[in-house]
């Protein structure tokens, strides 16, 4: 492949690269086709038949030649306006997320100010059956348009009600970092803290709770009080980290003068059913009590 790319930025003038390139784009090897396509669209962006051999491959079985196919129309033919027409129908009828999720990428980027670019984030936001999709909808969303009322509205709604957990706390860090001076980004955070079927996303809520809101009012102790006593967490991996942990910790960071604080360590010390959660707040215990 070094071979190929050396040959058309070192030889572009010479008419055999081209037609090198162009063997190379319908070759049997797909990383070949990957490569010669990138070159051609690098280096002749300008001739009259480069897009139609970046076209021909859009419809190739390997969804890698697809993808490459998508990020080379879009930036080296931005304003021709068959390109916008060609990333919408990929984003609606391509079988493979990973072109599904570069095209959503690829539409914003250099389709903006175009209206129909904000309604099809907000379809994929919601409808697409890739959690990966839907996540790089909601984030174009939030960076490009977070003005549109509807993009909180749509980040509140996969934060609850998304399938998939790892959507919901895709979601819920967006709200975070977007709408923290929001009332209903406290309220929802609250919430997944204390009611998420996932340990994973009550542990994201945690953290932007105490990221967020850690100069709040006693109601944000009161919910890492809550976690540190009563999450559900049951270790099934080795590297899974336990929210009773993390808000523990928050708390003895936090809140270390709050009457509760040193009565839960000690009560964690002992009691805690997860070994790792007593070891630790052994461990804080005694740096307590020197």
């Amino acid at each position: 492949m070094i071979f190929l790319q050396e040959l058309a930025r070192g030889f572009q003038d010479d008419p055999d690269t081209k037609t090198f390139l162009i063997t190379g784009a319908t070759d049997d090897d797909a990383e070949v086709q990957r490569t010669s396509l990138r070159e051609l669209a690098r280096s002749f962006k300008n001739d009259s038949d480069t897009k139609t051999f970046l076209i021909t491959p859009a419809t190739d079985n390997n969804w890698n030649l697809r993808f490459v196919t998508v990020q080379k129309l879009a930036r080296s033919f931005q304003d021709d306006p068959n390109t916008k027409t060609f990333l919408k129908t990929c984003i609606t009828n391509d079988n493979n997320w990973n072109v599904r999720y570069i095209a959503v990428q690829e539409l914003t980027s250099n389709f903006k100010d175009d209206p129909d670019t904000k309604n099809f984030l907000k379809t994929c936001a919601t409808n697409d059956n890739s959690w990966n999709v839907r996540y790089a909808a909601v984030r174009e969303l939030t960076s490009k348009f977070k003005g549109d009322p509807d993009t909180k509205i749509i980040l509140i709604t996969r934060a609850i009600k998304d399938d998939y957990w790892k959507m919901r706390r895709a979601a819920v860090q967006e709200l975070a970092r977007s709408f923290k001076e929001n009332p209903e980004t406290k309220t929802l955070l609250i919430t997944r803290a204390k009611e998420d079927d996932s340990a994973c996303l009550r542990l994201r809520a945690v953290r932007e709770l105490a990221r967020c809101f850690h100069d709040d009012d006693s109601s944000v102790f009161d919910v890492f009080y809550n976690c540190a006593v009563n999450d559900p967490f049951e270790c099934k991996e080795e590297d899974e980290t336990n929210p009773r942990r993390i808000a523990l910790e928050i708390i003895i960071k936090q809140f270390p003068q709050h009457p509760q604080t040193l009565p839960l360590l000690r009560d964690k010390a002992e009691n805690d059913p997860d070994e790792q959660v007593r070891e630790f707040a052994q461990k804080k215990l005694k740096q307590w009590e020197r």
